[in-house]
């Protein structure tokens, strides 16, 4: 059950298959555990606290969002906040190398 202050985190289905994507390949490096402990925590901040999780980008002013990019070691995630829906749109998810 979320709290009424946390946010919504929305991805489309291309980031879902990104995601699934990113998911193979960290099990076929031997980084599945550092993933899913990463993707766990990151979903965490982007519920809670997008707005304070990773770097600023970009504001755009008339669709008062703002973009931004976290990192939670082996996971990059691009996403933007739309605060006075509190929803959170993640973009795109990307593994680092390592």
């Amino acid at each position: 059950m979320t709290s009424p202050e946390w946010y919504r985190v929305s991805q489309s289905a291309a980031v879902d298959e990104q995601l699934r994507g990113i998911i193979a390949q960290a099990r076929a490096e031997g980084r599945l555990r550092a993933l899913t402990a990463a993707l766990k925590w990151v979903k965490e901040e982007l519920e809670r606290t997008p707005d304070e999780f990773g770097e600023s980008r970009e504001y755009y002013a008339a669709a008062a969002l703002a973009a931004r990019i976290g990192f939670a070691r082996p996971l990059a995630v691009g996403f933007g906040v739309h605060e006075p829906s509190r929803t959170v749109f993640v973009r795109r998810f990307g593994l680092l190398p390592g």
